[in-house]
């Protein structure tokens, strides 16, 4: 594709102009050759996106879109912040990548940072591993726990809540839409009700519906009965819980303040 160096000003920085798309046969190419996505045929046709701005996309006739979802919160700092696209220039005229096995000041700087400030705010001592994303490290946090747990495969997980598309990362996460083209996982998760004010039962508050949905949890370790503790020797089927914390691809759901100090009571 061609690009003309010619410049448009909007709010004080630089925007190159392309010359204009053939977006029909863009997007014959693209029923053609491209997979299709979980968002990008919401609209038909779909929007073909050449620049963007802080919070806006734009599409090739300059229109603005406010980009919402900002790429799962990953670009919060907006698109071409120039302190952030500065330091990203800089990196690449000194060390653009490097494998994971090398070391670089970089990474252990980093790392230190965030381990003091986890023992800071956690008491608990760790050092840090980094990832390729989201559903990777859940993967790899999946053989952490077989691994200490001497091959338990059951997990607890919530109702609602999504932690990535990998075969493992799918086990726990609670969408039939995402696992339902793959057959039965051997380590399924068990999944628990999420708080979700909104659908709380009627004459209920928030905090008094996350009290009743953190007793129906501590139930299944009342006896043998429930399936899932073992008190002669207080072991449990289940070989950890992952929980995210605020649900995102569940809607955006924020649970009671009291949920989490509740829910923790609980493993005590």
């Amino acid at each position: 594709m061609n690009i003309k160096e010619n410049h448009l000003f909007s709010e004080g920085q630089a925007m190159t102009k392309r010359e204009p798309l053939d977006e029909a046969q863009l997007l014959a190419d693209e029923a053609k050759y491209c997979s299709y996505g979980d968002t990008v045929h919401y609209v038909n046709p779909p929007n073909i996106f050449t620049d963007c701005r802080g919070s806006y996309v734009y599409n090739d006739q300059g229109t603005p879109f406010l980009d919402l979802q900002m790429w799962y919160s990953a670009v919060n700092f907006g698109y071409k912040n120039p302190r952030l696209d500065q330091a990203l220039i800089n990196q690449i005229h000194t060390l653009p990548q490097i494998a994971s096995q090398y070391l670089h000041p970089t990474k252990i700087e980093l790392s230190k940072v965030i381990a003091e400030d986890m023992l800071k705010k956690t008491g608990v001592k760790g050092r840090i591993h980094y990832n390729v994303g989201g559903s990777q490290a859940i993967e790899d946090s999946l053989k952490l726990v077989r691994n200490f747990c001497h091959g338990k495969s059951r997990m607890f997980a919530f109702e609602g809540g999504y932690h990535g598309r990998t075969l493992g990362a799918s086990s726990i996460t609670s969408s039939y839409r995402y696992r339902r083209r793959y057959g039965h996982f051997g380590e399924r998760a068990q999944f628990i009700p999420f708080p979700y004010p909104f659908r709380r039962p009627k004459g209920m508050t928030a905090e008094e519906y996350a009290v009743k949905l953190v007793a129906e949890f501590k139930r299944l370790f009342e006896n043998e009965y429930h399936g899932v503790w073992d008190p002669k020797v207080r072991e449990s089927e289940f070989a950890a819980f992952y929980i995210e914390t605020i649900q995102g691809t569940g809607g955006y759901v924020i649970p009671p303040m009291n949920f989490y100090p509740e829910l923790k009571k609980s493993f005590r």
